[in-house]
């Protein structure tokens, strides 16, 4: 049994993973591009709007694409209800920008790009409910050829735009808005997504279900935008938009991490669901794959902090250089932000929403007072140092409510040692003092001794048990036939 989650876990990541990474990759592809052809400050524009697309986001979808998947998961005759009560949600929500836009207007440096930020804002939306709803149905493959056609259609674009047109901030952002509608075009035609839209199906029960789900996201993705995003805004406001342009340059090399675990996140939350929809405890198999998780990210943070110099001489050009500075910090939270989202995969599998919120609230409190504080005393270097200290105590108040949820073991002493070897490697780099790179090289090493036997044991389990023959059916005909008679939802 236990064998044949993990294979399920590794196929699946596999597939996902081609897709996923090809597409994230895109990042580090478009870097050298992005820091060649514009300046600080039209990067940091640009960031600023593109970041203010993910505050817009939650408010436009409310909050349904993790319904959507959470609705249609297992649950092929509830499908259409799903999808439609998704498009349904999306459409309102658009209304609802039509008519405030005129205030969005009103706020300065975005006025002249309220209309690009509109399609922006709607065809991303489209994008991830669609594929929400791909892997709703367990359709990994087409899934991540999304991932790659997204990819190179916005590889396209850029190009086009920013090279050959030489649009600059709008032909950033125009370049975005062409590659998610290839990518929803490709959807709707060969995943037949048309078919599913029957309104029909929907009834008062399923809406207001689906609702009650969703809602609650809508403040707790608002309050992770404010963890995550508010720095850049405040560090515009607060210092310029050429200290953002940096910035957000900086996190762009960290958030690799987070590109990676968020194909793993994917996968792992369709095995949860999967043994939650048939009843089963999978407290012992959340436990044994998140010592593992954890201690690869430990490794390959403590890799970028020892390699940010090199890294950011690469794939970031002229000005953008000094983002390594921000980056040993900014890969710390990462780590930590990578962890939570781990866990929080809890709260969807018990449809626990409102326990989401409150972590996410506590999040943004303690980001927005640390940033008032640091950033108008140390710049963009206390943004990176508010944010390390923001995703660290939402991971222990998330660990705090989902053990209530979920009986899993969780090592703090473990993860106290790796965070204080983490924040001293950064400190001794960020300070330049002599020997850094030695000194850092040394805690690289010990991180990896402390996280290697975890490591092994993890990657171990995942190759035997993929060695065995199954012995259960494959994911998508056992989810959908385990439970097709038990479609009722429960919030």
């Amino acid at each position: 049994m236990a064998g044949n989650k993990y294979r399920t876990l590794l196929k699946n990541s596999s597939i996902l993973g081609i897709g996923e990474v090809m597409s994230k990759l895109l990042v580090f592809l478009l870097m050298p591009l992005y820091s060649s052809v514009l300046t600080t400050g039209e990067y940091g524009i640009a960031s600023l709007v593109a970041d203010f697309s993910n505050l817009l986001f939650p408010v436009v979808t409310l909050g349904v694409s993790q319904a959507v998947f959470r609705f249609s998961y297992g649950r092929r005759k509830d499908r259409p209800a799903a999808f439609t009560v998704g498009l349904a949600m999306l459409f309102i929500g658009m209304v609802f920008f039509v008519l405030i836009s005129p205030l969005l207007s009103l706020l300065p440096r975005l006025s002249n790009y309220i209309l690009l930020l509109g399609m922006y804002v709607f065809m991303f939306a489209l994008n991830t409910l669609c594929g929400s709803f791909l892997r709703g149905m367990n359709e990994v493959k087409p899934f991540a050829i999304r991932g790659i056609i997204t990819t190179a259609a916005n590889l396209f674009f850029n190009i086009l735009f920013l090279l050959v047109f030489r649009l600059g901030v709008t032909g950033f952002l125009l370049a975005n808005i062409c590659g998610d509608f290839v990518a929803v075009l490709y959807m709707v035609i060969f995943g037949d997504l048309l078919e599913y839209i029957e309104p029909k199906q929907v009834t008062k029960e399923f809406f207001v279900s689906m609702i009650r789900f969703s809602m609650p996201l809508i403040p707790t993705t608002i309050c992770w935008w404010i963890v995550n995003m508010s720095d850049r805004f405040m560090i515009t406001y607060m210092v310029n938009e050429s200290a953002n342009g940096v910035y957000a340059a900086a996190y762009k090399i960290p958030n690799i991490m987070l590109t990676v675990t968020g194909i793993f996140i994917n996968v792992w939350q369709m095995s949860l669901v999967n043994e939650e929809n048939k009843g089963h405890k999978w407290g012992a198999f959340f436990t044994q794959i998140f010592d593992g998780f954890k201690s690869v990210m430990f490794v390959v943070g403590t890799l970028i902090i020892l390699l940010c110099r090199v890294v950011a001489r690469v794939l970031l050009k002229n000005d953008f250089y000094e983002a390594w500075e921000y980056m040993p910090y900014l890969t710390t939270a990462c780590i930590f932000e990578g962890i939570v989202s781990f866990i929080s995969v809890i709260y969807i599998v018990k449809k626990k929403s409102v326990n989401a919120l409150i972590c996410a609230v506590s999040g943004a409190g303690i980001n927005l007072v640390l940033n008032l504080i640091l950033i108008r005393t140390s710049g963009a270097m206390g943004a990176a140092i508010a944010t390390m200290l923001s995703y660290m105590a939402v991971y222990y108040v998330t660990t705090y409510r989902s053990r209530l949820l979920v009986g899993y073991r969780e090592k703090l002493p473990f993860t106290a040692l790796n965070t204080a070897l983490l924040i001293t490697q950064g400190i001794l780099t960020v300070s330049a003092v002599k020997y850094d790179v030695i000194f850092s090289a040394v805690i690289a090493v010990v991180i990896f001794i402390i996280n290697g036997k975890q490591v092994y044991s993890t990657v171990k389990d995942i190759i035997n048990s993929k060695r065995k023959k199954p012995a259960e059916p494959e994911i998508k005909r056992e989810t959908e036939e385990a439970n097709e008679q038990n479609s009722g939802v429960n919030v």
